[in-house]
């Protein structure tokens, strides 16, 4: 529920990076389950952009803003091979979305 005006940011993982990972058609919408390297069995949808955003379009939202975030520079310190990889494939999208 929002309050009129409100807005929604959903973060999630970038569609590119799923397909980069999976390989086969960026196309291709399907479940995923994956083991992560901390041992969490995570389960989650692979979808292109377009079907994301036919979602939120199908909810009655707008896509207001879209962010394809950078590593903050502070990273190149701990993890310089997540931080020179984000910097060249985005790990991550954010959205801020708007009912009108």
């Amino acid at each position: 529920m929002l309050r009129p005006g409100g807005r929604l940011v959903v973060s999630t993982h970038h569609p590119t990076a799923d397909w980069i990972r999976q390989g086969g058609s960026y196309f291709t919408i399907e479940t995923i389950e994956e083991t992560w390297s901390q041992g969490w069995t995570v389960r989650y949808w692979r979808l292109p952009l377009t079907a994301t955003s036919a979602e939120f379009a199908q909810a009655g939202f707008l896509i207001e803003r879209l962010v394809e975030p950078r590593p903050a520079p502070g990273m190149v310190e701990r993890f310089p091979k997540h931080y020179d990889k984000l910097n060249r494939e985005p790990g991550f999208i954010n959205f801020r979305l708007v009912k009108p």
